[in-house]
């Protein structure tokens, strides 16, 4: 793992539309976000690009189909994976099968996910000393049409732990720094595979990915971060 860079069942209305408005944040067809990776030396590993394929107003939220993109550093590229995303009146909803898909380059092999649970929520407005709700996400990697692994990824004691200046190639943003401990439970052919992780988040309140990201092994070792490097 050289970095940890993560449906709707009943749909009342669905349109499709090229920007939307949800919680200060501006969702367009076409925009792009950039993230470079990095190892825990400083190393460039290489780059995430995500593109937003589809805004869509469904039944008073907007949700939003992303196509994420690995590079390495020598430009290989990984097979593309789609996230999903969805801002409601009070919460943005991120797709935290994203994370998964981007280690070990899951997303590369002849594998499909099936989701049981998938949630990571962000209030409306940040603020120091909010307390955020834990995040989930449960899946089984079919190939197939047989199990070949399980995994279950919990986000807990997530909390907003002061606002910095960061400044990355993309520029230089006001973001608010988000801890949070990370459980990993996975099983491949029934041999359990478990770890413990730290991630420190820096993002802003209008902004959809964060501006920077670190991951720390359970003794507080980084183990690799992410910076966003453009916008379009």
């Amino acid at each position: 793992m050289k970095f940890l860079t993560i449906s709707l069942l009943v749909v009342l209305s669905s349109v499709t539309c090229r920007a939307q408005s949800c919680l200060g944040f501006t969702f367009k067809t076409g925009t792009t976000y950039e993230l470079a990776t990095f190892s825990g030396k400083d190393k460039p590993t290489g780059r995430i690009n995500y593109h937003i394929d589809n805004v869509k107003a469904q039944g008073g939220s907007t949700t939003l189909d992303i196509t994420a993109t690995f590079s390495d550093e020598a430009g290989k590229q990984r097979s593309p994976y789609t996230i999903h995303y969805t801002c409601t009146g009070n919460e943005l909803i991120a797709d935290m099968s994203g994370m998964i898909q981007g280690m070990s380059g899951l997303g590369s092999r002849d594998m499909e996910m099936k989701l049981k649970a998938n949630r990571l929520a962000y209030p409306g407005k940040l603020s120091v000393g909010n307390k955020l709700s834990d995040g989930q996400m449960e899946a089984e990697m079919l190939s197939g049409g047989n199990t070949m692994m399980t995994m279950n990824m919990t986000m807990t004691n997530r909390q907003v732990d002061s606002q910095e200046s960061i400044t990355t190639p993309a520029g230089t943003f006001n973001a608010y720094k988000i801890t949070a401990d990370v459980s990993l439970d996975n099983r491949a052919i029934g041999i359990p595979i478990r770890s413990s992780l730290k991630t420190v988040s820096y993002r802003t309140n209008d902004l959809l990915f964060d501006v920077k990201s670190e991951t720390y092994n359970k003794n507080g070792k980084l183990m690799g971060y992410t910076l966003l490097n453009k916008i379009n």
